[in-house]
């Protein structure tokens, strides 16, 4: 198995139907990371195979060089909400991983603070194909699902 990694995948992410989208900015003093392997216990029972995409999903799509078969994918957590008003409710983000003609998964990451701004890296998320679809998104205590985040720019 290979488990070389395409580089980081950053995400804006938006708080619970935002539609402005936050730039993903360096570590602040205090600012909370939240680090996760994709193949751990935890997250394979928070892994859905075969889930439907929620509309606007993939928001980023990317070929994978030959031989490849997992990635990392990085992104903050949302703080507010879509009038602007900090988040006091954030349950966890989902990652939609795609690829044409397989099916979807997703990957439910709790988040250690309802108030949210985590900056959030998954590694070793399996590719299903060399093409890959992916989208994020963030859902409350209400399982109010925000629509996907749309990527950043990569930094050079």
């Amino acid at each position: 198995m290979n488990l070389a990694i395409i580089g980081i995948i950053p995400y804006a992410t938006t708080s619970l139907l935002l539609t402005a989208t936050m730039a993903l900015a360096g570590c602040q003093t205090g600012q909370a990371l939240l680090g996760k392997n994709a193949q751990s216990d935890e997250l394979r029972k928070e892994t859905t195979v075969g889930v439907p995409l929620p509309p606007g999903c993939p928001t980023h799509t990317r070929a994978l060089p030959a031989g490849q078969t997992h990635l990392t994918v990085s992104y903050q957590e949302p703080t507010i909400d879509e009038h602007n008003v900090p988040l006091k409710d954030l349950a966890y983000t989902t990652i939609y991983v795609s690829a044409p003609h397989k099916t979807a998964q997703a990957i439910r990451i709790w988040t250690n603070d309802p108030q949210g701004g985590a900056l959030v890296t998954i590694h070793n998320v399996p590719a299903p194909a060399q093409e890959v679809g992916l989208c994020v998104t963030a859902t409350n205590w209400a399982r109010n699902e925000s629509v996907p985040a749309p990527p950043t720019k990569p930094t050079p």
